[in-house]
């Protein structure tokens, strides 16, 4: 009988020693699992050629949950890492957007107001994912938040052809790591869950054409009857998105439509009437009217997202300078039809 015991005693030994170290594999485990989401971001419409700002923004949104022993207290470091999208394949800064041309328009994700680029572990270029710690209370399960993701378009983009450019964050392209702890909350993000977060970002670039001109100066001239004609030039910078075709049409203050103005005097002199008759021309030789009737006496163009200068050839008739002393003026409309 006390063999029997003993033999009993023997085995409960190693059968206590099992359970203690299960019970302490287990104490020490930590079990977080993320998902994430995050909204489409657009650009647009696009104005490069005008150069105005036009910020763009995503959400990322995610939660966190905890299983296993909810006892416990369970910290997590968790990356959300970006790449370099579908259209932009090995441009990571900057990132690339394409039309179906082929075309690119430059462009940067950041995180929140930060000048961080919001980039992925590992990655030389943009080494920095998005990185949040948690930690998940004894007695509950989740916790969940969201996050900004900011976009900007690179500024000197002027010759981008207009259209709608995309890239495309889908598959490899996200990826969440973490890290999860019940003892202290870790410091770096190891595990790649299986969840992504796709989204896509897009732009629409206008067709659009800014437009500015010196001021045409006659100068000082003396009135007499009868004297030389008075010749000036000036120039009318265009800049227009690439291949958009555009015309310019001079309209004077009185609407004649062939290019003839009149200076009037600005108030120099009580009670002058005078006008000073003038013609715009599209040639040096001042033989062809510039006016403002679209296929006939307008100057045209093609855009290259460049400014392009056009000549104005102004002319006053040295009979019509028998005038007052005074200053006189007038106000040329430019429009530019693209």
């Amino acid at each position: 009988m006390s063999l029997l015991i003993r033999t009993l005693r023997a085995l409960r030994l190693p059968m206590f020693c099992a359970l203690l170290w299960l019970l302490s594999a287990g104490s020490a485990q930590a079990s977080i699992n993320c998902t994430a989401s995050m909204t489409a971001m657009a650009f647009g419409p696009v104005d490069l050629v005008a150069g105005t700002a036009t910020p763009a923004n995503a959400t990322l949104s995610y939660t966190c949950t905890k299983s296993g022993n909810n006892n416990t207290t369970e910290y997590a470091r968790v990356c959300f890492n970006i790449g370099d999208g579908n259209e932009g394949l090995t441009n990571f800064n900057p990132r690339v957007m394409k039309n179906t041309a082929g075309d690119s328009l430059k462009f940067q994700l950041y995180q929140g107001t930060s000048s961080t680029i919001w980039g992925s572990n590992g990655n030389a270029a943009v080494p920095n994912p998005f990185t949040i710690n948690i930690a998940i209370p004894a007695r509950s399960t989740t916790t969940s938040g969201t996050a900004t993701m900011r976009g900007e378009l690179l500024a000197g983009q002027s010759t981008v052809p207009p259209g709608s450019y995309q890239d495309n964050f889908a598959g490899i392209h996200t990826s969440i790591t973490l890290t999860s702890s019940t003892n202290a909350p870790p410091t770096t993000c190891g595990t790649t869950l299986a969840d992504q977060f796709a989204f896509i970002v897009s732009a629409t670039i206008s067709k659009s054409c800014v437009v500015t001109a010196d001021p045409l100066n006659f100068g000082s001239v003396a009135g007499l009857p009868g004297g030389a004609n008075i010749d000036k030039l000036g120039n009318i910078y265009v800049t227009c998105t690439t291949p958009t075709s555009y015309t310019v049409g001079l309209t004077p203050s009185n609407n004649v439509a062939n290019g003839a103005g009149a200076m009037t005097p600005t108030g120099g002199v009580p009670g002058n009437t005078d006008t000073v008759p003038y013609q715009l021309y599209r040639n040096a030789g001042r033989t062809n009217a510039w006016g403002n009737i679209a296929g006939t006496n307008t100057m045209g163009g093609t855009g290259s997202g460049q400014v392009q200068t056009l000549p104005l050839y102004g002319r006053v008739l040295g009979a019509s300078t028998n005038v007052r002393p005074d200053s006189y003026l007038d106000v040329v409309t430019v429009t530019v039809t693209y």
